[in-house]
């Protein structure tokens, strides 16, 4: 169960953990548990993401509930009109 962070009648956010794949890719066939798969199991509806998160990165991952609103989305994050933030936490 992967915790929901905010939710509306358009979108979702979900804090996405460390070890979670998106979506299916090529990355790892085999893997079985994702975090779209999740997330559409806890609200019981399809989601369709704006952004991914590499599977190594934990953070809020931002879906649309839509078809059409995820596509809206997507385009605002690649016309640089919404912006990702990320923090380094190293060791070492």
């Amino acid at each position: 169960m992967l915790e929901i962070i905010c939710q509306d009648e358009w979108l979702v956010a979900v804090n996405k953990p460390a070890s979670g794949l998106v979506d299916r890719s090529g990355l790892d066939r085999k893997e079985k548990v994702l975090v779209m798969q999740t997330v559409r199991d806890q609200i019981g509806q399809h989601v369709f993401t704006a952004h991914r998160l590499d599977r190594p990165t934990f953070g809020v991952l931002l879906m649309g509930l839509f078809s059409e609103v995820g596509r809206l989305l997507a385009q605002q994050f690649e016309q640089h009109q919404m912006q990702k933030t990320y923090h380094a936490v190293t060791r070492g």
